[in-house]
């Protein structure tokens, strides 16, 4: 397609200063837009839109141009017709006698106040990109939903503009199936808006703020490309747990072993598998037939856990729920909830939470940090000449985020439905959060995320603190934690990563994790064979997560990394608390040893 529009870019004769305006006080650099116009023009005549929509019409040289390389398409061109951002007050009604006789309509708007663009879909839409970023960012925002193809010039005009169209570019990957630059004048960028995606792309510029209205948007592809904690469910496949999110939540969950667990929006399941392998029975429930389908298969046939899990394909407040449960969980679900629905689940969760139940809830994002602390991150970006946009959402989060929650609002809703509710503020690095120490007004705004739990008993919050953060082991401890190589290839290449089995064994009397500040990770050194010299002393890290209680074991996948050289080297696979020790004198010290052959 590129090329087409080149060749036709060369072989055209278009000049539009045979439409220009000879008022125009930019007339002086007529001649250096001859191929500016040219290349607009080549790009119509190549897509043959018949529907063209412009943000940004100034004197319409750019609508001329579309129409010339697309006779038959009819055009709307919306423009504040203002003095701003290189417009020019009252060069509309220019472009509107240029382009009399023509199938060309014209909107004096401006488009930083509309929610959605006129009309439907567009074959074309063409956003101009000489202006702030945050302009540009809306408006790629409401053109990615109703364009076949979208167009933005002056991609190379500022820095800002630069950073700003790669930051949507970034966040809104999963609906763009190709785009392409031509340098040019400004840089045009020419974006195809994947066709599969346009009508939900369509869809949740609605504003809809019923979850029941957004159900068919919980597609595998979201669960599997964007919903949080994606990319460790692509490697682990949901049996091991690599996200401080995630972990905390099943730490929470699986405290003092619960006999009956209720997964509210179980999504891809990891919860409920980390849950029924420990022989735990679970009630999964998701409305989202893509998610029970997905968290289904974390199951290996015929695995004895696997009979240990109910499965609803339900919403949270049309469920049937019998008996009582030890420990509820909703986990990254209230946001997708309206107000109203979020009452009759809470009301239903106290209906069947035993006496010493515990109801968790994780949310994110903590709706402070949007209102107060980003638009201060910004406010610093600016400073050092860096670009953070307005809008710090998602576009997933913006469709499916329909009612986050401030710790305020959280905290009083609960409360109509549990005597006792403990909300603390948390962040990956600090999940104990506000638990551990009094947090500052800014401190409360940046925490991103929000833990409850809320209980018909009071609840220990030193015990939940201490839960969540890892402390210094001692060396009599670490001696009676061990580590064991399950499985490890024989050969393998120079500078490549794979993935060993590994047992760990805990015959301490402390749990082990790798939450912050001191966590534990598995990982490893590399020695050569034949000198026992120390190759590689500090390997590839892998979590522990949840945590390992004390008087037990459990397998791990742990990441490993070869040499950057062939030879046959001896992999000693080590446990390392950070900043504090090696567990180099464990009881199975001689099984996590292994001679792999580095090709």
């Amino acid at each position: 397609m590129i090329d087409r529009i080149l060749h036709y870019y060369r072989e055209t004769d278009y000049d539009f200063r045979a439409t220009a305006c000879p008022t125009d006080p930019l007339a002086h650099l007529f001649e250096e837009w001859v191929s500016y116009y040219r290349l607009k023009a080549a790009i119509a005549a190549v897509l043959q839109p018949k529907s063209i929509l412009e943000i940004g019409v100034r004197y319409g040289y750019s609508a001329a141009a579309f129409l010339h390389g697309s006779p038959n398409a009819s055009y709307l061109g919306i423009d504040s017709d203002s003095d701003s951002y290189g417009g020019r007050s009252n060069a509309i009604a220019w472009a509107r006698k240029i382009l009399a006789g023509k199938p060309a309509e014209f909107l004096v708007a401006n488009s930083q106040m509309m929610a959605r663009f006129p009309g439907s879909v567009y074959d074309l839409i063409h956003v101009d990109g000489q202006q702030d970023g945050d302009g540009t960012y809306h408006d790629l925002e409401l053109a990615v939903q109703q364009g076949r193809y979208v167009l933005v010039d002056g991609y190379f005009w500022t820095a800002t503009n630069f950073a700003c169209i790669n930051e949507f570019l970034m966040r809104h990957k999963d609906v763009i199936e190709f785009y392409s630059v031509v340098p040019g004048y400004a840089g045009e960028l020419l974006i195809k808006i994947d066709p599969r995606l346009l009508q939900q792309s369509a869809h949740s510029s609605l504003g809809s703020r019923d979850s029941e209205a957004l159900r068919q948007d919980y597609t595998r592809e979201y669960y599997l490309s964007d919903c949080g904690g994606w990319d460790s469910f692509q490697k682990h496949h949901g049996r091991q747990i690599a996200d401080h999110r995630l972990g905390s939540v099943a730490d929470l969950a699986l405290l003092d072993s619960p006999g009956r667990l209720l997964d509210l929006g179980c999504g891809r399941g990891e919860l409920t598998y980390a849950a029924a392998s420990r022989g735990i029975r679970v009630s999964a429930l998701d409305y989202s037939p893509s998610a029970i389908e997905i968290a289904q298969s974390v199951f290996h046939k015929g695995e004895p856990s696997a009979t240990l899990v109910e499965w609803l394909c339900s919403g949270a407040t049309a469920a049937s729920l019998t008996g009582t449960y030890d420990v509820a969980v909703a986990s990254d679900l209230v946001e997708h909830m309206t107000p109203a629905d979020l009452e009759q689940m809470y009301a239903a969760v106290a209906r069947h939470l035993s006496p010493r139940g515990r109801f968790i809830v994780h949310t994110y994002p903590n709706l402070w940090y949007y209102q107060y602390d980003y638009s201060r991150r910004r406010r610093v970006a600016a400073s050092v000449g860096a670009y953070l946009p307005r809008e710090p959402r998602s576009r997933y989060e913006k469709l499916m985020h329909i009612n986050e929650q401030s710790p305020r609002v959280l905290r009083r809703q609960l409360q109509r439905h549990f005597p006792h509710v403990l909300l603390w503020f948390a962040a990956p690095e600090e999940l104990a959060g506000s638990l551990g120490h009094r947090f500052t007004r800014r401190e409360l705004a940046a925490a991103r995320d929000l833990y409850v739990i809320a209980s018909h008993q009071p609840i220990a919050g030193e015990q939940i603190a201490e839960l969540l953060r890892t402390s210094p082991i001692s060396a009599e401890e670490a001696r009676h934690v061990g580590v064991k190589v399950l499985d490890c290839p024989g050969t393998w290449p120079a500078g490549s990563e794979f993935e060993i089995g590994v047992r760990v064994v805990n015959n301490s009397s402390t749990p082990l994790s790798s939450y912050p500040p001191f966590p534990v990770h598995i990982t490893h050194h590399w020695l050569d064979a034949q000198t026992g010299a120390v190759v590689l002393f500090d390997g590839e890290r892998t979590r522990i997560l949840p945590s390992l209680p004390a008087a037990s074991a459990r397998d791990f996948r742990a990441a490993v990394k070869t040499p950057p050289k062939s030879g046959i080297f001896r992999l000693q696979v080590r446990l390392v608390q950070e900043q504090i020790r090696w567990f180099e004198e464990c009881e199975n010290a001689a099984a996590s040893e292994q001679t792999v052959h580095v090709s």
